[in-house]
């Protein structure tokens, strides 16, 4: 799920995908204790609760490992950026969308910026010391750069470096993982367009990511309820009354969409009874 939400002007952001400045240890090339899979245990079965609370005692343990062992395991790195990642989805709604605007509240905001960044350098130094780049952990790293930069609101980054940084990486996953996560990476660029203004955003790209999201990732929670949003902010009240409807009986198709499934079930009641009155 994302996960998405969704739009901290950093240099570094600027620059290019992944050279985002990393704070903290150094990755290095080995570890120079081995990590103790008891310990990771309890984190991982705090993590499976999966609650804020669960996933901040889950990152506390992977941390303090990783502080032990040298920061070079890079599962561990990014099982930690997960961890955050998750308790940041909880709390803020994974910075989805609505038929008003993202979710970007000052309480969304102070929670990101409180460990935005420490997700993403734990995502950054997990993508540098592995061997092998998969769909999990570019979509790890995804959201803790998205996170890492809604504090400072990503709507108004749009025709920034971060801004160009965040539609790179949204397309990265769309080309090389389009069934990782329901297709995430249309789904979140749906939402990119939709949001960012003009000359970036785009109506025309927006609903056309939002439905390729629907073929390619299926008819989850979340890729109905964002043809809906998107389809309702562009008047479209018939096709976004019928997905708002189809939200409403959609399960999520990931663990990440669970984790702000009541949020969008919720405003996908909201939204449907807002579309209906257009309708009258």
């Amino acid at each position: 799920m994302v996960r998405i939400a969704l739009l901290c002007i950093f240099v570094a952001h600027a620059s290019a995908l992944g050279r985002k400045k990393t704070n903290g240890p150094s990755v290095k090339v080995s570890a120079t204790l081995a990590v103790d899979r008891k310990v990771v245990g309890k984190g991982d079965a705090l993590y499976k609760k999966r609650t804020a609370q669960s996933c901040d005692a889950a990152a506390k343990i992977y941390e303090a490992e990783l502080e032990r062992t040298g920061y070079a395991d890079a599962d561990l790195l990014l099982k930690a950026a997960d961890a955050v990642n998750t308790a940041m989805r909880i709390r803020t709604n994974s910075n989805t969308i609505t038929i008003d605007g993202p979710v970007e509240t000052p309480a969304n905001k102070a929670v990101w910026k409180k460990d935005g960044q420490r997700a993403y350098d734990l995502a950054a130094k997990g993508l540098k010391a592995s061997s092998k780049i998969d769909a999990r952990a570019l979509g790890i790293r995804f959201d803790a750069f998205m996170f890492s930069c809604s504090h400072k609101s990503l709507v108004k980054q749009a025709l920034t470096g971060t801004g160009t940084a965040y539609k790179k990486m949204g397309e990265e996953l769309q080309s090389k993982h389009p069934r990782h996560d329901g297709d995430v990476g249309s789904a979140v660029l749906a939402c990119f367009y939709h949001v960012a203004p003009w000359p970036v955003g785009s109506p025309k790209k927006a609903i056309q990511n939002a439905r390729k999201a629907v073929q390619r990732g299926g008819a989850t929670l979340r890729n109905l309820y964002y043809v809906a949003v998107i389809s309702y902010g562009q008047k479209d009240y018939a096709t976004a009354a019928e997905f708002f409807k189809r939200a409403i009986k959609a399960s999520p198709g990931s663990p990440s969409e669970a984790d702000f499934a009541d949020f969008m079930k919720s405003e996908a009641k909201r939204g449907l009874a807002k579309a209906q009155e257009k309708l009258l």
